[in-house]
């Protein structure tokens, strides 16, 4: 039986299709402490990942390179320029940009476009385009007609509605100018499922329940169309063959386009008008930017777990025979060939990181050997106070009750 180790402490649900796909034939360990010690006493055949940001996981991820053991990220969601460059988690604020480079030996994607994209910020080698497992289930419910012109109105947003304040407050601005259009409209029958800040501030009834693929799809079921910022929910809806709108003020470049655009108030009301009314030659083309956007043509976790087998068997295969277990079996040349000339350095892409313009290799080791040994130390720390202040707690306490009885 293969053992496949899980580093997603907070993202199981894209993993579990996989898991459901290979079965018995497979044991999936989830590992929500991301420990590099016990990872390795697991001795597991491959490990798998949903982001590489924490420090927790990109640890795992190195022991796992250097004890031969070959490592596979799942792409998440769709790839969105706020996200990828106006995050603080990542490059903008002074953390690891995301995918530039992808950590592990493979990046399974959801689709040609995000392939595309990923390829050129160096992981040529890496890239594998396998769909989304989590979306699997909307390939298996009922299909029913192209949509026809109807009234049923969805307005949604992602969990996360800026990174700052700034952004925020831009969304929150546009969801404004939503509902003030909608309201002057009493013939369309509105939903919103928005985060729940969002439905406070806005005063509108929430139809979220809970961020989940399966939550979501039932509520869209039961509409005509979705207005929704730029998330992946846009590629559920267009896989329910419902048209989309991405609400989207924030006026920065977009990796996923859509047919219907809204950038302004004054776009609002005819972009629904014309959503409403589902012309035919619009709806192809929104299946068209599909098939580019997500590998659909059938379940993403049985491509996932095809590619988990070779990775496993490419593994087994170069430990026997004493090659270097995560090399490519391209050539460098070749592999040069395939990497787009315009890749962009991180030092120009993030100029005010000051530890991207360091490029003598050596004194950037030693940055980031100072860089450890500082968190171990933190860490020490931390759970010392922690541990001080626990037993002044229970010292204050034991003080107390005795005090009471004499």
């Amino acid at each position: 039986m293969r053992k496949v180790w899980c580093l997603a402490p907070d993202q199981w649900d894209h993993l579990r299709p996989i898991e459901t796909e290979m079965d018995a034939e497979a044991e999936f360990i989830y590992d929500p402490a991301c420990d590099p010690a016990r990872m390795l006493e697991g001795r597991p055949d491959i490990v798998l990942c949903v982001n590489e940001f924490r420090l927790a996981v990109a640890d795992c991820l190195y022991a796992a390179r250097r004890a031969g053991i070959p490592s596979l990220l799942v792409q998440d969601g769709i790839l969105e320029w706020r996200c990828q460059y106006e995050n603080p988690l990542f490059g903008a604020g002074g953390g690891p940009p995301q995918h530039q480079p992808v950590l592990c030996d493979r990046i399974a994607c959801i689709g040609q476009q995000s392939a595309r994209v990923i390829r050129s910020w160096g992981n040529a080698e890496k890239v594998e385009v396998v769909g989304m497992p989590r979306l699997d289930h909307l390939l298996r419910r009922p299909k029913v007609d192209r949509c026809l012109p109807g009234r049923r109105v969805l307005v949604a947003t992602s969990k996360n509605p800026g990174f700052t304040p700034e952004q925020r407050e831009i969304t929150r601005r546009s969801l404004v100018d939503v509902a003030s259009e909608l309201n002057a409209l009493p013939d369309v029958q509105v939903t919103w499922r928005v985060s729940p800040s969002m439905a406070r501030e806005l005063g509108v009834s929430n139809s979220l329940a809970e961020f989940s693929s399966y939550d979501f799809a039932s509520t869209l079921e039961h509409s005509d169309a979705l207005i929704t910022t730029p998330s992946t929910s846009m590629l559920e809806a267009m896989l329910l063959d419902r048209p989309v709108a991405a609400l989207d003020y924030h006026n920065v470049p977009r990796f996923v386009p859509t047919v219907w655009s809204i950038t302004s108030r004054e776009q609002i009301r005819p972009a629904l008008t014309d959503m409403l009314r589902c012309p035919e030659n619009k709806m192809q083309y929104q299946g068209c930017l599909l098939a580019d956007y997500l590998a659909c043509d059938g379940p993403a976790a049985p491509r996932v777990a095809d590619l988990i087998r070779r990775m496993i068997t490419a593994a087994r295969h170069a430990s026997w025979n004493g090659a270097d277990t995560n090399s490519d079996t391209t050539n460098e040349e070749h592999k040069r060939q395939r990497q787009p000339a315009n890749t962009l350095p991180l030092s120009s892409l993030y100029p005010d990181q000051a530890i991207f313009q360091i490029h003598d290799l050596n004194v950037l080791y030693a940055h980031v050997a100072r860089l450890q040994k500082e968190n171990k130390r933190l860490k020490q720390d931390l759970t010392a106070r922690s541990l001080t202040n626990g037993l002044y707690k229970v010292g204050r306490l034991l003080s107390a009750r005795l005090s009471g009885h004499s």
